[in-house]
């Protein structure tokens, strides 16, 4: 589904894009090349290439997938599509790991098929990592700058991108913020409200017009009030509204 001149978004259970074990899956149209922003569980790859391809777009030209963190619903897809486009797969440094070699405790996927979020019989692939982002690392796809972003908080790799393009400043979020200023902080390791504290400010005065987070609505204008709703919540004593 067609966002913008140069945005689509072609996964994702909310919109009812793909398998519900799904984020959201952007894809960021570069015309020579395609770079997509997280990649789904991998349980229905078809699903999304079908969607890349009824907006005209060619799927073999995704180069790079970007990941915003490990957990499976964002990261489960790496191989499928590392094996099928070939293309690089760019993940934060601090759950390259988890990738790679991760088994279900190190990835909190025991808790999340116990909480029922995924099936029992669900199994992530590992995948290797082409590329291990350092927060503050940019990344050039032609006359574009991806700014990668470290907001420790939903898991210690989480990461932000930032783009500036033709239609405005743009931020895929992941799972550190939402619309309407929620965070994400779940029962497992490696998931701290301390951390979003200490971090958050990093995407303060950034001047976002698009915010596109890992789960539910996009806006594309005056994204930045969002970001600074949880910001202002993270400096008061109550615990901020969470996503889950």
């Amino acid at each position: 589904m067609k966002i913008t001149e140069n945005i689509h978004i072609v996964g994702g259970a909310n919109y009812g894009l793909s398998h519900g074990f799904d984020c959201n899956v952007y894809l960021i149209d570069f015309k020579d090349e395609l770079i997509m922003i997280d990649a789904g569980a991998g349980v229905d790859v078809d699903s999304i290439i079908k969607n890349i391809k009824e907006d005209g777009l060619d799927a073999g030209k995704i180069s790079k997938i970007f990941f915003t963190h490990s957990h499976v619903d964002h990261a489960g897809g790496a191989f499928e599509f590392h094996k099928r486009f070939n293309c690089d797969i760019y993940m934060p440094e601090e759950e390259a790991d988890f990738l790679e070699k991760g088994k279900e405790k190190e990835l909190a996927l025991d808790i999340a098929k116990r909480t029922g979020l995924y099936s029992k019989d669900y199994e992530l692939i590992n995948c290797a990592v082409n590329k291990r982002l350092k927060h503050g690392d940019v990344v050039n796809i032609g006359n574009t700058e991806i700014k990668a972003i470290n907001v420790p908080g939903h898991s210690k790799g989480s990461y932000c991108y930032l783009l500036n393009l033709p239609e405005g400043r743009a931020l895929f979020s992941g799972d550190v913020v939402f619309v309407g200023g929620f965070i994400e902080v779940l029962n497992c390791d490696g998931s701290e409200l301390s951390d979003y504290r200490k971090y958050i400010d990093r995407l303060g005065n950034l001047n976002i017009d698009m915010l596109f987070p890992g789960h539910n609505i996009f806006v594309l204008s005056q994204g930045q009030k969002h970001i600074d709703m949880a910001i202002e919540a993270l400096n008061l004593l109550f615990v901020p509204k969470n996503f889950i």
